[in-house]
């Protein structure tokens, strides 16, 4: 039955097989939910009774700390405000996230791959979704272990001199922020970005017609075939979503790019 379930169209159910093995969902898999969910509740009980969670100190409705941070699972949306504007990183950029995680059953060309994860036969998906898991706790962990006053980096390893207990001291910051940020002129930006997400959509229908002996290239080529152009348009838009938010990162951190495109209603 599986060599004939294999041979099913792109897009077809597994579920929907006639004669396809099932389970009821009670007790196998409710109970052992309600199991996990008794665990959980208990483990954080004891976590909680153990382990002490101070607060921080009263509020003070005229001083604001610096930094104000959000708490860790929100800190990586407040790391993004750095490299863009907060419409982008507030809202676009997650709201793209959640999309494109609604869009992964439509986009699936394997479905007789249901529930495996095994990495030779999902290469792009494990690879792509472990890589952006990565990346946003990495986002989590520079802010909230490496961003201090002023919101700027300050290495672990480093004693900084901040200035004594005030914010500022006369006309430095609490600490040097190095050279000055500067945004590329609007014709520039705009032909990086065009450039960028037309050669990004091509490369890899470009690399199967360069490299066709290739047994890689075999394989993304049937892979791109598979997909089709709108399920293809669909996952790589998604892809260099992220590819350039990680560059648009390395060009505030390492050139003092602040914005590719800088427009008086928004800012990239």
């Amino acid at each position: 039955m599986q060599e004939e379930v294999r041979s099913d169209k792109s897009g077809y159910m597994l579920m929907n097989k006639p004669g396809y093995p099932r389970v009821s969902s009670w007790p196998n898999l409710v109970w052992i939910i309600l199991l996990m969910m008794l665990f959980l509740t208990v483990l954080l009980w004891g976590v909680s009774f153990l382990a002490y969670a101070p607060l921080e100190e009263m509020a003070e409705w005229a001083k604001t700390p610096n930094p104000a941070k959000a708490p860790w699972y929100f800190i990586g949306l407040q790391e993004l405000l750095v490299y863009f504007d907060p419409w982008i990183a507030g809202v676009m950029l997650p709201q793209q996230i959640l999309i494109g995680l609604m869009l992964i059953p439509y986009v699936d060309i394997t479905p007789t791959e249901q529930g495996n994860y095994d990495f030779r036969r999902r290469r792009f998906a494990v690879a792509y979704f472990t890589f952006g898991i990565l990346f946003w706790f990495a986002l989590i962990v520079v802010g909230q272990l490496l961003r201090g006053p002023s919101w700027q980096v300050y290495w672990p390893i480093i004693d900084y001199d901040l200035g004594g207990n005030t914010w500022t001291r006369e006309g430095v910051p609490l600490k040097e922020g190095g050279a000055e940020l500067k945004s590329f002129p609007l014709g520039v930006g705009l032909a990086l970005l065009i450039g960028f997400s037309t050669i990004g959509m091509v490369l890899p229908l470009i690399v199967t017609r360069m490299f066709p002996k290739s047994e890689k290239v075999k394989e993304l080529d049937k892979y791109l075939k598979e997909l089709g152009y709108i399920r293809y348009f669909i996952v790589q838009s998604h892809v260099l979503m992220m590819v350039g938010t990680l560059g648009k990162i390395v060009l505030r951190l390492g050139f003092n790019v602040k914005y590719i495109i800088e427009t008086p209603w928004f800012k990239i």
